[in-house]
Formats: C-alpha cells, structure tokens, sequence
C-alpha cells in the first residue's frame, strides 16, 4: 500500500498542488493509460491496454459468439522515467508573509513538473515511429478550418476510429484556428461560452483540442497531432521512499487516477523545510496510425 498523508497542513499543501498537476497534463487523456496510486518501483513494468477498431457486426445465424473479436492488445509499459522539483521554506520566509507560500512554493512547483512531463512524453511523437506528416508543413498563419477537415480526412483514410479523437497543437496554430471564420462564428449564439470568454475550443470537427505552448518539435519541427488513445501508452504510479521522511504519501486524482508523490522533510541546522513533488512513468509506442503528425516548415 502507499504511503498516506496524515499531517493536515501536508493534505491542504498537496490537495492544491493537485489541480495544477492535472490541469497541465490534460492533453495526456489523448493517449492510453493505466494511472494508480498503487506502489511501483524504477523499471517496473505496467500492462496498458490499447483498443483499436473492433470487427464488423454479423448477421444472426444462431450463434451470438460470431466476430467477437477485437483489436485489443496490451502494451507493457515500464516505469523509465522519474522526475521530481524541491521547494524549500525558510522561518523568515513564513515570518514576513502574509499568504502560506509553501502553498504557492508547491503549487508552482507542481506545474512544472507536470509540463516537464508531458514534454518528454510529446518527445516520442516522431517520424521513425508516426511515419510522415499528415498533411503538408504549413505555418501557423495558415492553419485554418479547412487545413483541420483535411486532417480530418486523412485520419479517417487510415481507419483512425472517429471516437476519442483528440488534437493537441501549438499556442500559435491554435491562436490562429480561433480567428478562422467559421469557428469564430460559431461562437456568435453563445457569446459568454469559452470559446470567447476564456479562447477556448473544446471540441471541433470531431476532434477534442488542446492548447499547448510547450510541445517539443522533437527536431522535426512538430507542432501539432492528431491522436487516438491506441497511439501511446502511459503509465504512472507511486514511487514509495526508502528513507524516512516527516510526511510522504500519494496524491492521486479520483477521476484520471494521475498520480504524484510527495515528500515534506526537515533540515534542523538551517531552520529550513523541504518539499519534495515527483512522479513516476513511462510511456511506449503503441499502433502507428493512432497519431498523426503536424509540421510547421
């Protein structure tokens, strides 16, 4: 079992951090994943489980058992990748503000990390495992509604299963998508909703979208994907310490199972306390259809 938080404070500081956490790692629901708080060490190996496009429906000749298969395979994925941030908190520090900024220290910290890990995960997303572009490099000025139907088209011709497609694209190509025509005006019956109040287009051409500002271009100049969960598998779980510490424990979100640990510790000659936020994970290739690769030129 992993270890649990007891001490109040640990609970509130880490609860914060938790929204940061998860909110920066949304676009990893575009892949597959196994996310637990269950207890794993470096190298472990997690079974993730990749669905493709089930077989084609049957007439009834009696038996219910024909065509029952699907395109279901298990990716095992281990647990390579350990990345942590330290904040620390001084008796000064505490005594000259009037906000708990370990709360802050935390919660900033959290956010890193979780872009530190997504940045690595986007770092498999290349052309020795994705193939070619989908559709011809073209920059962000250019990227429009009908550049996004053709995407579109070309997932489908590679029998991409239209649901729980996501695309996940650069800060700069996503801008330029809000002031295409037709998305803006979609936006006119419901002008407090998102997509003008806060430029947010939540799902677009069959699509989930995700903004993302530091996607990797991998050397390859990427700057978007289209993307189906049978593409990559993730996995993340909790890496219990072996020392001894104040506080430690698991955080894990109830709803994607996305977890981190935590790790509060006291340096008693300096008067100073250490926080600690880490995760463990790994990630693997899965069918090379499932991601689509965008290219500026």
């Amino acid at each position: 079992m992993p270890n649990t938080l007891t001490h109040v404070h640990d609970i509130k500081v880490a609860q914060r951090a938790l929204q940061p956490f998860t909110a920066a790692l949304t676009p990893i629901r575009a892949f597959s994943s196994n996310f637990s708080p269950d207890p794993a060490d470096k190298l472990d190996t997690v079974r993730v489980p990749i669905v493709g496009t089930p077989t084609g429906s049957s007439d009834f000749t009696g038996n219910y058992t024909t065509s029952a298969d699907s395109t279901v395979s298990v990716i095992p994925v281990q647990l390579t990748r350990h990345k942590f941030k330290t904040v620390h908190l001084t008796a000064r520090d505490a005594s000259e503000t009037a906000f708990n900024v370990l709360d802050t220290l935390v919660s900033a910290a959290m956010k890193q990390l979780a872009q530190d890990v997504l940045q690595d995960i986007f770092s498999e997303i290349t052309a020795a495992h994705y193939g070619a572009p989908v559709i011809a490099a073209l920059a962000a000025a250019d990227f429009d509604y009908k550049k996004l139907l053709a995407i579109r088209e070309a997932c489908s011709a590679v029998k991409m299963p239209m649901t729980d497609r996501a695309l996940v694209l650069d800060g700069a190509y996503y801008t330029n998508l809000l002031g295409d025509d037709v998305v803006a005006k979609g936006f006119v019956p419901q002008v407090v909703q998102p997509g003008v109040m806060d430029a947010l287009i939540r799902r677009l051409a069959g699509f989930d979208l995700h903004e993302n500002v530091i996607l990797s271009e991998n050397g390859e100049k990427l700057v978007g994907f289209a993307a189906h969960p049978s593409g990559l598998a993730v996995a993340m779980r909790y890496l219990v310490p072996a020392a001894e510490y104040d506080e430690a424990g698991a955080v894990t979100d109830p709803e994607t199972g996305l977890t981190f640990g935590y790790l509060r510790y006291t340096e008693t000659q300096s008067n100073r306390v250490f926080v600690t936020v880490e995760c463990l994970y790994g990630f693997a290739v899965g069918l090379a259809d499932g991601i689509k690769r965008i290219v500026k030129p």
